[in-house]
C-alpha cells in the first residue's frame, strides 16, 4: 500500500495588457509586457520551487490569451506540455464577452495559439467543450460547468499534481467544487486577487495495481500573493462572483 498526496494548483493571471472593463472589453487581452510577464514568472517560480511531492506535472488553461500566456510560462518552468481546456473558458456572461457595440469575443483556436505558444499539446482533447448554446450562463451554470471540467481533468490526471490557470469566476467555481460544501452560502471563498494562487490537496492511497482511493480535498491556501512583486503582493484587482461575497 502506498499513501501519497495529490495537489491541485489554481492560478489567476496577473496584470493584463489592457484593463478588462465589464460591458466594454477588450476581453481577449494578453498579459502586460513587462509587468504581466513578470507576474507570470513569479507565479511559475513559486510553483516550480515547491517541494517535489507537490510539484505539478500537468498544466491546463483556458483558451483566452492571458491565461494561455501565463500557463505557458508556468509549463516552461516545470518542463511540461500545456493543455488548452475549453471547459475553463471565461464566464459566459455578456458583461465579460460582449463589447459596447454588441460583438461577442471568442478566443483564438488551439491551432492559432500553437503558432505562438509552442508547448501546447495539439493532441489534447478538451474534456468539456463549450458550445454556443451555453451562452449566457447564470452563476449556477458556471459552477456546474467548472465542476464538470474539474472532473474531466482529474480523470486524466489520475493522482498526478496539476496546475489549472483560469479566470477569477472559474477559479472560484472550481475551488467551490473542491471545498465540498452544500451551497455558496457555506463557502469560505473570498475575493480573488490578480496573480493569486490557490492550492488543494488530498490523500491518494494505492493498493496493488487497481485499488486507488482518494480522500477529501483540503484547501492549503486561497488566493495567495506572497510570491507577487511590488504592490501586487498586497492583493490587487480583487474580483468575486456575487454568490461568494
Amino acid at each position: 500500500m502506498t499513501n501519497t498526496k495529490q495537489h491541485v494548483w489554481l492560478v489567476r493571471y496577473g496584470k493584463t495588457q489592457f484593463p478588462l472593463k465589464e460591458f466594454d472589453g477588450p476581453y481577449n487581452s494578453d498579459i502586460h509586457n513587462p509587468e504581466g510577464i513578470e507576474h507570470a514568472q513569479a507565479i511559475a517560480t513559486s510553483i516550480a520551487s515547491s517541494p517535489v511531492e507537490s510539484k505539478p506535472s500537468q498544466v491546463y488553461c483556458s483558451p483566452f490569451t492571458r491565461t494561455v500566456h501565463t500557463a505557458h510560462i508556468i509549463a516552461s518552468a516545470l518542463g511540461t506540455k500545456l493543455n488548452v481546456e475549453d471547459g475553463l473558458y471565461e464566464w459566459l456572461t455578456p458583461s465579460l464577452l460582449v463589447d459596447r457595440s454588441g460583438v461577442r469575443t471568442y478566443p483564438l483556436s488551439v491551432k492559432e495559439l500553437k503558432e505562438r505558444f509552442d508547448l501546447i499539446d495539439i493532441e489534447y482533447e478538451s474534456k468539456n467543450p463549450i458550445r454556443d448554446e451555453y451562452f449566457p450562463e447564470e452563476e449556477k451554470d458556471l459552477i456546474e460547468r467548472c465542476q464538470t471540467t474539474l472532473d474531466g481533468i482529474l480523470s486524466v490526471a489520475g493522482g498526478e499534481n496539476v496546475v489549472i490557470v483560469a479566470h477569477a469566476p472559474c477559479v472560484q467555481s472550481i475551488a467551490f467544487a473542491m471545498e465540498g460544501v452544500a451551497s455558496p452560502a457555506e463557502s469560505k471563498l473570498e475575493q480573488l486577487p490578480l496573480g493569486g494562487i490557490t492550492r488543494f490537496s488530498r490523500d491518494v492511497v494505492v493498493v496493488g495495481q487497481d485499488g486507488t482511493t482518494y480522500g477529501e480535498w483540503s484547501m492549503d491556501f486561497y488566493g495567495s500573493t506572497n510570491h507577487m512583486p511590488g504592490e501586487y503582493k498586497n492583493g490587487l484587482g480583487l474580483w468575486s462572483l456575487a454568490c461568494f461575497r
